[in-house]
C-alpha cells in the first residue's frame, strides 16, 4: 500500500515480522545470565589474583632475606663474597619490582636469590677455589678456615685461603693450585692454603703465583710454564721459579730444607737470600741460625727394565728383574715397590736401602698392579729425587681350564668430575687389567679400582674414552661425555 504526502510524494511502508518461540527466548536469557556471571567472576578473580600474587611476592621476598642472612653468617662467608653479592642484588631487585607494582617479577627475583642462598647453605658453591685435591690415599683431612673440626679430604674437593690440609702417617695427597702448580704432600705433613695471584707478565700475558704456609712434613712442588710458587715456613721463605721441581721439608726442630731437582728456587731468612740451583740443597735453621752451605744432590736414576705396564704370570713363579741407570755419585740405591701410585707407607711391600748395584730381582705372590721407583743415595745419605715410577702387573695367566680366555674384562665407570679443565675419571675393572683414559695409562689398584686425572683444554662437549685390557689381550671400551666451560 502506498500513501501520498502533502507534496504528492509516495512513501512505501514495509513491515518485517520475526517469530521467536518461548524456548528460544528462554535459552537466550539463560545465556545472557551466564555471560553476566562470567564477567562478574572474571573481574573478581582478576582483582583477587593480583592481591594473592602480591602476598606471595612478599612471602618469597621474606624467605629470600632470611636465607641470605643465614648464608652471610656462614664461617666461610668471606670467600663467598661474589655469590652473596649476587643474591643480595636479586633481593634488592625483588624489592624494587614490588615498589613498581610488578609482583610477578618480584617473585622471580626472590626465587633466584633463594636458590643461590640454598646452594651456599648446602655447601655447594660455584666459586673457584685456590687449590683442588686431585688424589688422596690413606688418612688425609681438611680443616676449613674459621672452623675447629677436621673432615676427610676427597677427590675434587676445593680448598680456599686459610684452609689446612694434613696427612697422617699413612696418608698422601696430590693438590693442584689454581695457577697449575702441583703439590705432592707426603705422610705426616701439615700446610695452610693461601690465595693464588695473577699478574700481567709471562708468555700469555699473565704470571700466576700460588702460596702455601708450611708447618711440618715434606712437600714436592712442580711449577708450570707460567706459574711460580711461594712456600713460607716458620724459619724461611722459599720462592720457586716457573718450570721448576723442588722438595721442601720441615723437621721437628722447624729447620727448613730446600732441594732443587729442576729449575731454581730462592731460600730467604731475614736479609739473607740464597739461590738454590738444579741438583742443590740448602737448609735454613729456625731462630735466626742462618742458611747452610749448599750441597750437591745425586742425579736421579732412570728405570730401564721392565717396560712400563709389563705383565707377568704368577704361575711361572719366576722373579721379576728390575734395572735402572747407574748414578756415578751414588754409594747405594733405595728401591721401593708399592701397590699405590702415591707410595703411602701401608702400600709399600718392598723398601730396600742396601742396593749397591743398579738392579734387583723381586718376587710377588698376589695378582694386581705394582709400582716401583728408585733413588740414589750419596755420601752422608743425601738422597736424589725419586725416579719416575713404573708399573707392572701380576696376573694368574690368560687361560682358564686349558681354554683361551676370550672374555673381555668388566669395566664400570663413575660419572667424571669436572673442575675447570681438570677431569677426574674413576671406575673399576678386573684385577690385573690395564686401563687407559684418552690414551694415557691409569693405575688400577690390586682390586681393579682406578682414578685418573686428565686435562682437556677444548671448550664445549668432549668425549672421554676409557679402555681396559686384560692379560689375554681382551679389551672393553667405555665413553663418557664431559662439558668444559671457561669462566
Amino acid at each position: 500500500m502506498a500513501e501520498k504526502n502533502s507534496h504528492g510524494r509516495r512513501y512505501e511502508v514495509e513491515l518485517d515480522w520475526w517469530y521467536v518461540s518461548k524456548e528460544t527466548l528462554r535459552k537466550a536469557l539463560v545465556a545472557f545470565a551466564v555471560l553476566a556471571v562470567a564477567v562478574v567472576w572474571g573481574v573478581y578473580a582478576y582483582t583477587h589474583r593480583e592481591e594473592s600474587l602480591l602476598k606471595r611476592a612478599q612471602r618469597e621476598l621474606a624467605t629470600a632475606e632470611e636465607l641470605l642472612g643465614k648464608a652471610r653468617n656462614l664461617p666461610e662467608a668471606k670467600r663467598l663474597t661474589d655469590e652473596l653479592t649476587t643474591a643480595a642484588g636479586k633481593v634488592a631487585e625483588a624489592r624494587e619490582e614490588l615498589e613498581k607494582g610488578r609482583p610477578q617479577f618480584a617473585v622471580n627475583d626472590a626465587l633466584e636469590a633463594q636458590a643461590i642462598a640454598k646452594r651456599l647453605l648446602g655447601g655447594i658453591s660455584s666459586a673457584r677455589g685456590d687449590a683442588t685435591v686431585l688424589e688422596a690415599a690413606g688418612k688425609v683431612e681438611v680443616q676449613r678456615a674459621s672452623r675447629a673440626t677436621w673432615e676427610p679430604a676427597r677427590i675434587g674437593l676445593q680448598l680456599y685461603e686459610g684452609d689446612f690440609l694434613k696427612t697422617g702417617s699413612n696418608g698422601a695427597a696430590d693438590v693442584m693450585a689454581a695457577d697449575g702448580t702441583m703439590y705432592r704432600i707426603r705422610p705426616e705433613t701439615l700446610f695452610e692454603v693461601h690465595r693464588s695471584l695473577t699478574s700481567g707478565a709471562g708468555a700469555d700475558g699473565r704470571t700466576r703465583r700460588s702460596e702455601i704456609k708450611f708447618i711440618v712434613g715434606t712437600v714436592d712442588i712442580d711449577t708450570g710454564d707460567s706459574s711460580s710458587s711461594t712456600v713460607m715456613t716458620d724459619a724461611a721463605r722459599a720462592e720457586i721459579a716457573s718450570r721448576s721441581r723442588v722438595g721442601v721439608d720441615v723437621d721437628q726442630s722447624k729447620a727448613t730444607g730446600l732441594s732443587t731437582y729442576r729449575g731454581s728456587a730462592t731460600l730467604a731468612t731475614g736479609d739473607t737470600r740464597v739461590t738454590v740451583g738444579e741438583r742443590e740443597r740448602a737448609v735454613a735453621a729456625y731462630g735466626g741460625g742462618g742458611i747452610s752451605a749448599k750441597t750437591r744432590i745425586p742425579d736421579a736414576p732412570s728405570p730401564r727394565r721392565p717396560e712400563d705396564g709389563s705383565v707377568y704370570d704368577l704361575k711361572a713363579r719366576a722373579p721379576i728383574h728390575l734395572a735402572w741407570t747407574p748414578v756415578r755419585e751414588s754409594v747405594r740405591y733405595r728401591l721401593q715397590i708399592a701397590q699405590s701410585r702415591l707410595f703411602v707407607p701401608d702400600s709399600i711391600i718392598v723398601d730396600l736401602s742396601d742396593r749397591t748395584r743398579p738392579e734387583a730381582d723381586v718376587t710377588v705372590n698376589e695378582e694386581g698392579s705394582y709400582f716401583w721407583r728408585v733413588a740414589a743415595l750419596g755420601k752422608g745419605g743425601l738422597a736424589s729425587e725419586w725416579s719416575a715410577a713404573r708399573r707392572f702387573k701380576a696376573t694368574a695367566g690368560g687361560s682358564k681350564l686349558g681354554a683361551p680366555d676370550t672374555v673381555p674384562p668388566d669395566l664400570v665407570l663413575a660419572r667424571p668430575q669436572v673442575n675447570g679443565t681438570i677431569v677426574i675419571v674413576s671406575g673399576k675393572t678386573e684385577a690385573g687389567a690395564s686401563v687407559t683414559v684418552n690414551g694415557e695409562p691409569a693405575d688400577p689398584d690390586s682390586t681393579g679400582g682406578f682414578k685418573k686425572i686428565i686435562s682437556i683444554h677444548r671448550e664445549g662437549l668432549n668425549v672421554v674414552e676409557v679402555k681396559a685390557v686384560d692379560g689375554a689381550g681382551n679389551q672393553t671400551v667405555r665413553s663418557e661425555n664431559v662439558v668444559i666451560q671457561y669462566f
